[in-house]
């Protein structure tokens, strides 16, 4: 038989729960059955209880009771309902509402000698409606205590995506110079199913299942500066691309663990709010927020986040993150990656304290309502300063700037940003990170004339949202994506780079279809891609198509 059950609150946002803004839905009145509302005004004559005939008994019983002491209570249209089949259980109930106020006030004796006449008469209902009323009070205490219904939300996104190169040379690193680029219009897509399940109504577990086939265009066009925002390939097949837990702990602490995918602009805020997503802010890599954030991304982590102060009036506060990111502590039977030991044993470089990881502390400051800025600092061991991002290919290059192997490399990166809406219509946001990467080890891959370097990278953004209608983003982007500008050689000195700035322009107007559907065209200039002004510009053109559901 099928039961009628309380709906189930709604599985809150990621940012409503890093917020801390979710609370408790209060509960709602339960005992309506027995004809008894809460909250409702006394009724001050029987007559008010228009469906009680005065040919029934029951009207001379309610009359001298109502009248003299208000203690039944009608619904809101004046109406008793006291004609239906479990008339006689209403009466009761009503009795023992009456009971209840009367035993608190000076009775007669005449009220208390019919009392104890319809007492009498109404036992055995009595007797069944205060157990009932009993145990509905036991059981909207234990709802008001537990409300929030443990439950598991489908969030999903799907992206289509055409892009080309339009014109360019294959980067090269200097003083080469390579070919023209001869590229065909690609369609590709990315496929998300984002499980997010809640167990207080303030926490979050989300699994994630990814499907793709977009390819980064560092193959392409020789740079990492031409990646997508959304490049990534599974070959078509469906993976667990995410799977993290995010709860508070109190009023002004919060925990993230990330168990795969782990990377610091999933915890801390990017100064960066309405270009940031890739799934509807900037078309690239870089364009997204300061690379700083993607240093030991990709693997296991652990997050804190603290409310040092806050004025939610105000819109202002000060918070303190601290993170740690173990790229690959995720693989630890990945052999390509995790070399085994004596005796073919499984090594342990993938350990989450033992192995490559990335280490964040940083400051966030909103001293108004439409302004914050931040202070980063990282601290790095065997993993790439660039993330993915910037000059590409060679030794000296910001993937490799020291020109050995990541794993035989530590640093130590810096970051400021900021984001200012100084009205509705406009916002403007940038970043500069450097880094100061050393060589900690002399393994079998150190290489002549292998170096410490400084990486260094900028960029500053204008949206203008809800430029045409509701929802549209225009976005332009100007940049210098990472390079490396200083080297210093095992012998110390630094000597500057001979490479020319490398440069980053980007423009893309979002365009909101529906709440559900949003096409997002855009175009991407590199300048001396891979700091080699031997190179011509590569110009990308793409289309960017965004289903959420």
């Amino acid at each position: 038989m099928a039961q009628n059950r309380r709906p189930a609150a709604p599985v809150p946002s990621v940012a409503e729960l890093d917020s801390g803004a979710v609370l408790p839905t209060p509960s709602q009145p339960q005992d309506q059955s027995l004809g008894i509302r809460r909250n409702l005004p006394q009724v001050t004559s029987v007559n008010q209880l228009s469906d009680v005939r005065p040919t029934d008994w029951a009207y001379q019983a309610l009359a001298s009771l109502v009248e003299k002491y208000g203690c039944i209570a009608g619904y809101p249209d004046g109406t008793f309902r006291g004609n239906r089949a479990a008339t006689r259980y209403e009466l009761a109930a009503a009795l023992n509402a009456c009971l209840d106020v009367i035993s608190d006030r000076f009775a007669t004796k005449e009220d208390l000698a019919t009392l104890q006449k319809l007492m009498q008469e109404f036992a055995n209902e009595l007797a069944l409606v205060k157990g009932r009323v009993t145990n509905l009070e036991g059981r909207v205490a234990n709802l008001e205590a537990t409300q929030f219904a443990t439950m598991t939300v489908l969030r999903s996104s799907v992206l289509v995506s055409v892009s080309d190169v339009l014109s360019g040379t294959f980067a090269v690193p200097a003083p080469l110079s390579g070919p023209s680029i001869n590229d065909n219009p690609v369609v590709t897509y990315r496929a998300r199913f984002n499980f997010d399940t809640s167990f207080s109504g303030k926490d979050v577990l989300r699994v994630r299942l990814q499907a793709a086939n977009m390819p980064a265009y560092q193959a392409v066009t020789g740079t990492n500066m031409a990646r997508l925002a959304y490049d990534t390939n599974t070959a078509g097949a469906f993976r667990v691309d995410d799977l993290y837990y995010r709860t508070p702990l109190g009023d002004r602490l919060f925990l993230a663990f990330d168990a795969n995918a782990g990377n610091f602009d999933k915890n801390v805020f990017v100064f960066n709010p309405l270009l940031q997503s890739d799934e509807t802010g900037s078309l690239t890599r870089f364009g997204r927020f300061n690379p700083i954030y993607r240093i030991a991304g990709g693997g296991a982590g652990l997050s804190l986040r603290y409310k040092i102060l806050e004025n939610k009036e105000r819109g202002t506060g000060i918070d303190f993150n601290l993170s740690y990111q173990a790229p690959r502590a995720n693989l630890p039977f990945d052999r390509s990656v995790n070399p085994p030991g004596p005796n073919n044993a499984l090594g342990n470089d993938n350990g989450f304290f033992n192995g490559a990881y990335g280490a964040l502390a940083q400051l966030d400051l909103r001293p108004a309502k439409n302004m914050a800025f931040g202070f980063t600092y990282v601290r790095s061991f065997g993993t790439n300063v660039a993330g993915g991002t910037g000059s590409s290919g060679f030794a000296g290059s910001a993937a490799n700037p020291t020109g050995v192997n990541d794993r035989n490399t530590a640093a130590d990166s810096f970051g400021f940003q900021f984001t200012y809406r100084p009205i509705q219509k406009f916002n403007v946001a940038g970043w500069v990170g450097y880094s100061d990467v050393r060589i900690v080890q002399n393994q079998a891959d150190f290489v002549a004339g292998a170096r410490n370097a400084e990486v260094l990278n900028w960029a500053v953004s204008a949206a203008v949202p809800d430029l045409l209608s509701k929802g549209d983003v225009l976005g332009i982007i100007f940049g210098q994506p990472p390079q490396t500008i200083n080297v210093r050689n095992t012998f110390g000195g630094f000597a500057p780079s001979t490479a020319f700035n490398s440069y980053h322009i980007e423009g893309l107007y979002r365009y909101r279809v529906s709440p559900n559907i949003a096409i997002t065209p855009g175009i991407i200039a590199l300048v001396n891609p891979n700091s080699n002004s031997n190179n011509s510009p590569i110009i990308l053109g793409v289309v960017r198509t965004t289903f959420t559901f």
